[in-house]
């Protein structure tokens, strides 16, 4: 196999010459660097990546942790992150934390230990005692939930006024008994959006009702279960965390000869693929969640390189589609 020492004899060049002219540094003449890396594919040189790693201090690799890779809104943010590191010649370790506490620390600490040059995390009930040590070893970028008082970089579309603007649309659509499957308790983007659900019903005076509004795990079976208990409850319509968890109450309401939207209105949040290809669209809130990937890639590849020193939060302000499922005309 051909090592730089054989680049070296075949150009009649020191190493550290071929080493410069492979790093692209300016210390190296331009034709140099042309016959050297001309060399290199005449002679089938591949460098060896570790031998790199322990010479410059960088892996080129980004760790990014997600709390479920089956969820399309986390793998179109997954999208975005490749797409912006590919750009950038780095490669990516996509870990899936299954919304566990445990795997999330696990990974964290795997990604840490010199394999990655910066962690992109959508994190599990994060609080900011979780993250504190890990910050001070590796750059880090937070998307979709926060850590109260963390230093970290953040981005995520606003859930607060996401959460406003679908409510909004299904008080208007006539529905004044609104069921709500909500995430996790301690999730920043499921309580904002809860936040939001709440004033919108003291604003247009109906009456909170605590005893239609559950939690959940954000799945399409969660939803399947918690759609059952809200319609017991004889709620008019169910506002879902997400469209994934939408689609569990779409398939409970089928199986039960319940019709949509004639006998409950259903939205959901995300605007994934799959929620304006259902046989009744799915009304919903489109949260740029690609973008949202490419912004945290850049916000960290931006730190890794010194170009940008201060700590930034960028909200992105998200829309509601209108499709069928809350009785659009």
């Amino acid at each position: 196999m051909t090592n730089i020492k054989d680049i070296a004899k075949y150009c009649n060049v020191s190493v550290m010459t071929v080493s410069r002219a492979l790093n692209n540094s300016g210390e190296v003449a331009d034709a140099t660097k042309e016959k050297i890396l001309k060399a290199c594919e005449e002679l089938k040189y591949k460098p060896n990546a570790a031998a790199k790693t322990l010479i410059t201090k960088k892996t080129k690799m980004i760790g990014l942790i997600i709390p479920d890779i089956a969820n399309q809104y986390y793998a179109n943010i997954s999208k975005g992150v490749s797409s912006y590191l590919e750009s950038k010649d780095y490669g990516l370790i996509l870990c899936n934390s299954d919304r566990k506490k445990i795997n999330e620390n696990k990974y964290l600490n795997f990604l840490s230990e010199g394999r990655v040059d910066g962690i992109i995390i959508l994190p599990v009930k994060p609080k900011k005692g979780d993250y504190e040590d890990i910050v001070k070893q590796i750059p880090m970028v937070m998307a979709d939930n926060f850590a109260d008082g963390l230093n970290v970089n953040f981005v995520s579309s606003d859930n607060y006024i996401g959460g406003t603007k679908i409510i909004e649309h299904m008080v208007k659509q006539g529905y004044k008994n609104i069921g709500v499957i909500l995430g996790d308790k301690e999730s920043t983007a499921s309580n904002n959006r809860f936040k939001a659900y709440k004033d919108v019903l003291e604003k247009n005076t109906i009456k909170y009702n605590k005893d239609i509004v559950v939690h959940s795990n954000s799945t399409f079976e969660e939803g399947f279960l918690m759609a059952e208990k809200l319609v017991k409850k004889g709620v008019d319509s169910i506002f879902a965390i997400n469209d994934t968890v939408a689609m569990g109450v779409i398939k409970y309401c089928y199986e039960n000869n319940i019709k949509l939207p004639e006998d409950l209105g259903i939205a959901g949040y995300d605007n994934i693929e799959q929620s304006s290809m259902l046989t009744l669209p799915l009304t919903t809130v489109d949260q740029n969640n690609k973008k949202i990937g490419l912004i945290a890639a850049q916000m960290l590849i931006y730190n890794i390189e010194g170009k940008v020193k201060e700590i930034n939060n960028i909200i992105l302000e998200p829309n509601i589609v209108i499709r069928k499922s809350c009785g659009e005309k």
